[in-house]
């Protein structure tokens, strides 16, 4: 299911952004579209920071027996007198005390509770009720809480960056094939925008391990994959920037695209799995990281749904930068060309 989601955004955003460019390339998106790829961001954006995280009691109980001052949202019913069920497991029943065992209110249906483990794993004390009667919320994760947010923005900037580089690459071949300067300015704006997503992939991951590894920058395979990445295709541009004719620039330009291209599953899918890493995927992970695991339980399906959306929101947000890029370029081109 997890990777059926994944792939359908995938492609759906994907045919949504080049379907409009089927007659040409430099065709600004009509409104409608626009208006589609901003309430998808708006809807992914408000999915992803505004339900409340909510755990078991299970969780509550696990990081509790790890340490004692642990703060653990969970969601449960209330059953009255100070008993409560896990909304998830009715057959899980605990007493909360404290500030939010008083604030109990028999009408909710549910309650998303703030909790410490007390004096047994039937025994918690409630320090404040977050929300009651959430129509969604976001699974708890052991050791991250609300740091699990970043995988909506995070990955799916990775993602659609390595689809961007293998279409930027299947628009150099074109090229190659056709001549077609719309083909080259195509390329170079996939190329361009798919870089930018991996800098903001860098950063958000920056940002991740700054809370989760204690530093912003490890080291680590996967962050010294995209580093690398980013290096290459530094070059790129680099290269055209170099080169005044436009054909010579194009043509060169393409076939960078084209070898360039080339190390990017490398250094994104394979050589981080060969080596130990603090990101999950690496070699002394057993996990395979939740995207990429094949146990049905590695990502809730909440997330699943959310995610999906995600990257549908930002696959079409990459092609409207594209097709801004590609429009800039050819204005740039016909003034060149008025100058000279």
């Amino acid at each position: 299911m997890k990777f059926a989601i994944m792939m359908a955004a995938t492609i759906l955003g994907t045919v949504a952004g080049l379907l409009p460019l089927r007659k040409s390339v430099a065709t600004q998106y009509p409104a409608w579209w626009r208006v589609i790829a901003i309430v998808a961001v708006i809807i992914t954006s408000l999915l992803a920071i505004l339900p409340p995280t909510a755990g078991t009691v299970t969780d509550a109980v696990i990081a509790g027996r790890a340490d004692s001052s642990a703060v653990v949202p969970i969601l449960v019913k209330p059953l009255g007198d100070g008993a409560w069920a896990d909304a998830r497991d009715a057959n899980v029943v605990i007493v909360i005390n404290g500030v939010a065992g008083k604030q109990i209110n028999e009408t909710w249906t549910t309650a998303v509770v703030d909790v410490q483990r007390s004096t047994s794993d039937q025994v918690f004390t409630g320090l404040r009720i977050v929300a009651h009667d959430p129509w969604i919320t976001m699974p708890y994760i052991v050791g991250l809480a609300d740091r699990a947010r970043i995988i909506f923005f995070h990955v799916p900037m990775s993602w659609v960056a390595t689809i961007a580089y293998l279409i930027a690459m299947i628009y150099g071949i074109k090229y190659l094939r056709s001549r077609s300067m719309d083909h080259d300015r195509m390329s170079m704006a996939l190329n361009s925008v798919a870089t930018l997503y991996g800098i903001l992939a860098t950063v958000t991951g920056a940002v991740w391990a700054r809370f989760n590894w204690g530093m912003f920058w490890n080291w680590d395979p996967k962050q010294t994959a995209i580093f690398l990445v980013l290096l290459i295709y530094g070059a790129y541009f680099l290269l055209r920037g170099s080169i005044d004719d436009p054909e010579r620039r194009a043509r060169l330009s393409a076939v960078y695209s084209i070898l360039g291209f080339v190390s990017v599953p490398f250094l994104f899918f394979i050589l981080p799995r060969l080596m130990p890493g603090l990101h999950p995927g690496s070699s002394d992970d057993s996990t395979a990281g939740p995207m990429l695991s094949l146990k049905s339980d590695a990502l809730n399906t909440t997330k699943q749904w959310v995610f999906g959306l995600a990257l549908f929101a930002f696959t079409m947000v990459y092609f409207w930068l594209v097709n801004l890029r590609v429009r800039l370029a050819k204005l740039q081109d016909t003034a060149s060309s008025t100058r000279q």
